[in-house]
């Protein structure tokens, strides 16, 4: 298992928590509708973060991260990138964004589950179950996208939500 996917041994409903250790990531922001995601528009920005991790010189290959941000009426707003420890140079137009240590709520999609919205929803209503909170402070979705996601087949993606004790 890579560093970032370590989850509770037994997972309930296919949903278990998640920690994630404080981390930095590097990449890039997008900002659109929820029409223009459907048709696309996040592919362009996810292909130029993953080939820039292709040409890193590092050991592990950290997952394609995306953290979404559900506060705009007509969309969203979506940081896509790669942990990085070090301070090594970044393309023009990339960002930096540092976590702090949290816990999610984690749940593999794979290519056959259906609608990824439906699967966040079941996500939620099991976060709801268990005494706990969705925690927005930090973002409102993360999703991990293998590094060599292949954005030509259908998603399979792990999807994670922060949460705190409600």
């Amino acid at each position: 298992m890579c560093l970032l996917c370590s989850e509770a041994a037994a997972a309930d409903q296919g949903i278990a928590l998640t920690e994630r250790p404080a981390h930095r990531l590097c990449g890039l922001y997008w900002e659109g509708s929820y029409g223009e995601a459907a048709r696309g528009a996040i592919h362009s920005v996810i292909r130029d973060v993953q080939a820039f991790a292709a040409r890193r010189e590092s050991g592990w290959r950290s997952p394609i991260v995306g953290l979404s941000w559900n506060d705009r009426p007509d969309g969203f707003r979506y940081f896509v990138g790669i942990a990085m420890d070090d301070a090594g140079e970044l393309p023009e137009g990339f960002g930096s964004l540092v976590l702090p240590e949290m816990t999610l709520a984690s749940s593999w999609h794979g290519a056959g589950d259906g609608e990824v919205v439906a699967h966040y929803v079941r996500m939620i209503d099991w976060v709801k179950t268990r005494s706990l909170s969705w925690d927005k402070r930090h973002f409102h979705h993360r999703e991990e996208y293998p590094h060599d996601v292949d954005l030509t087949k259908p998603p399979a993606l792990r999807l994670l939500i922060p949460v705190s004790p409600a």
